[in-house]
């Protein structure tokens, strides 16, 4: 028996490369005095119920998760300005990169579907630096601290976010040091070359309408840093467990 697990988590990950998009759970966002600034991040994101919340928060740090004192929650932004909240939502984890002009997918990456382009929105490298450095507790300039500088941080970075990803918000000094760390020879150009590195998107749905790509049941649109490998065995587990067959674009 120990054997046969053994052969089916090596398939798995031999697998990981042609891995679409997975099923994350059955979510709630909750916002938390000190921690967020106006209609954007932080959230944070938990479960509530079944089936609950089916991603790790392993890769992220003691500053970015578990702030409501839910040891499975993790603290995350908003992708687009025009998108709401539903509450408890259903969510996708997205792997894959869209021709923004036709729909059409093309490899590997990770989009949100809708929001301010027709056929979804790629993830921007700058943007997946600064989450990945914000979930990891190392963002330069962020306030961690709960309270009136935190507020303020999260605003700024909420605004660098839809700065970059096209959805009006603020060139301010996080968008610079993003832009900074993808320029060869810049001060620190730690993110040269690496894309978007762990961090995936997250589309919501109203509850049971996964895949139906109209504004009637789309909602508005997250980040998660991933835990690599081990997510993806959970993410195959969510999907087989949920059931869900998730119709993709032509």
């Amino acid at each position: 028996m120990r054997k046969l697990i053994f052969i089916t988590i090596v398939c798995t990950f031999l697998a990981a490369p042609a891995l679409a998009d997975w099923y994350g759970g059955r979510i709630y966002y909750y916002r938390i005095n000190g921690y967020y600034s106006g209609n954007g991040g932080e959230f944070t994101l938990r479960s509530d119920g079944a089936p609950g919340l089916l991603l790790s928060n392993s890769a992220y740090d003691a500053k970015t998760r578990g702030k409501d004192g839910n040891t499975e929650s993790f603290q995350t932004f908003c992708v687009e300005t025009a998108e709401y909240v539903a509450q408890p939502m259903d969510i996708v984890v997205s792997t894959t990169f869209v021709n923004e002009a036709t729909g059409k997918i093309t490899g590997p990456g990770s989009h949100a579907i809708l929001g301010s382009k027709p056929f979804g929105d790629n993830l921007d490298p700058r943007t997946a630096y600064l989450y990945t450095k914000f979930a990891q507790g190392t963002l330069a300039g962020y306030n961690y601290t709960a309270g009136a500088g935190r507020v303020a941080s999260a605003g700024a970075l909420q605004n660098a976010i839809w700065c970059i990803e096209g959805e009006g918000g603020a060139n301010n000094a996080f968008v610079a040091l993003a832009n900074d760390a993808l320029t060869v020879g810049g001060t620190t150009d730690e993110w040269v070359n690496k894309g978007i590195g762990d961090v995936r998107i997250l589309n919501s749905w109203v509850i049971d309408h996964v895949g139906d790509e109209t504004a009637a049941y789309k909602l508005q649109d997250q980040f998660y840093l991933v835990p690599v490998p081990g997510a993806v065995l959970l993410g195959i587990l969510g999907l087989s467990l949920a059931g869900w067959k998730l119709r993709k674009f032509a």
